[in-house]
């Protein structure tokens, strides 16, 4: 047996024994990529998953979004890595010591801004506006210190990629990234004036979750509850997109794509500029290869999201490895261990390259 049908088999038990209802796997070079191994349904009792699946990505949206955002306008001189914060948003940290004005970019993207890693948001409003305030306003500790990581901290950069840019997120991914890149199938969903998405019966999503707070089960609906305050569009999550998108996505970073920005940028993204307490290094926005990471002894680097998605590229082999699911669905209380099946694919996988 080969290192895809192990993976394959793994995958297909996993769906079998409930663990995740179904998803896709990718897996490819900087040129060229393999035929995606779809397994299981979209949903309890629905349809296959295909390739044209759509999953929420959820803090994938952080790297494939909001990161290479940043990075294309510090390329084009519209902003720095290493300046504070309140040079753009001059009531951030308003009257407190240590203070948000004083983070920079750099410790934004490198999770060591000294922000919280979350905060119901979304118990106190379902402005963006005072979603940001709010976010402006949260106390930090010990910017620079070890890396906790944060998606206040992307909320902020995808707001500071709004402010820069003149367009709101979703929109400037899509005209400056998104389709430069050929990535049809890939963007948030944003709400319309009903507070929900506009349908798309057309399109199929896996299902996540049925949410409690909003009292509906979500298909096409972003899972992230703070992202669903920001309607639909933040820079931590909100991303929608196949696994086929993801694979053009990681073949611009495998062959460090003037689109994405300056290569020695992209090149600096990808340097360790973080450790968490527990020693587990990140680039700028990126997870860097640990051995206890969900990516195993494979290196490289990568992300994952809570949904049950991940992106892991490794280029001493030019690869890269997708792996979508919708593991919440349809409850995230069921926990099911995501990072041991995703260990086990990448370690089956990691076969082709050392055998």
């Amino acid at each position: 047996m080969n290192d895809a049908q192990t993976a394959q088999e793994l995958l297909t038990d996993a769906a079998a024994r409930g663990l995740i209802p179904g998803g896709v796997l990718l897996t490819g070079t900087s040129a060229a990529n393999s035929v995606p191994v779809c397994f299981g349904a979209l949903r309890t009792d629905g349809p296959a998953v295909t390739p044209a699946t759509r999953y929420d990505l959820a803090s994938l949206t952080k790297v494939v979004a909001t990161l290479p955002a940043v990075l294309q306008l510090i390329s084009a001189g519209e902003l720095t890595l290493d300046r504070p914060i309140r040079y753009w948003f001059s009531n951030a940290g308003w009257f407190q010591s240590p203070s948000l004005a004083d983070v920079t970019v750099r410790q934004l993207l490198a999770h060591n801004s000294g922000l919280p890693s979350w905060v119901p948001l979304f118990t106190q409003t379902d402005n963006r506006r005072l979603a940001l305030g709010l976010v402006q306003q949260s106390p930090v500790s010990e910017p620079g210190g070890p890396a906790v990581y944060s998606d206040l901290g992307f909320m902020l950069l995808g707001a500071l990629v709004e402010r820069v840019s003149g367009q709101r997120l979703n929109q400037y991914v899509t005209d400056q990234l998104f389709r430069p890149l050929g990535m049809h199938h890939t963007g948030f969903r944003a709400f319309g004036p009903d507070g929900k998405p506009e349908s798309s019966p057309e399109i199929p999503f896996a299902a996540t979750e049925f949410c409690g707070w909003r009292n509906r089960l979500l298909e096409g609906e972003v899972h992230d509850e703070n992202c669903c305050a920001w309607e639909g569009v933040a820079g931590h999550a909100g991303l929608f997109g196949t696994a086929g998108d993801l694979a053009l996505y990681a073949q611009a970073w495998l062959n460090l794509d003037s689109r994405l920005g300056r290569t020695e940028l992209l090149e600096e993204s990808l340097s360790k500029q973080s450790a968490t307490a527990s020693g587990q290094p990140r680039g700028l926005g990126w997870v860097l290869s640990n051995t206890a990471g969900f990516a195993g002894p494979t290196p490289g680097y990568g992300h994952t999201g809570f949904t049950g998605t991940s992106l892991w590229i490794n280029p001493q082999a030019a690869s890269y490895t997708i792996l979508l699911t919708n593991r919440v669905h349809p409850d995230r209380h069921q926990y099911p261990p995501i990072d041991d099946l995703r260990r086990s694919v990448h370690l089956a996988l990691e076969e082709r390259h050392t055998s």
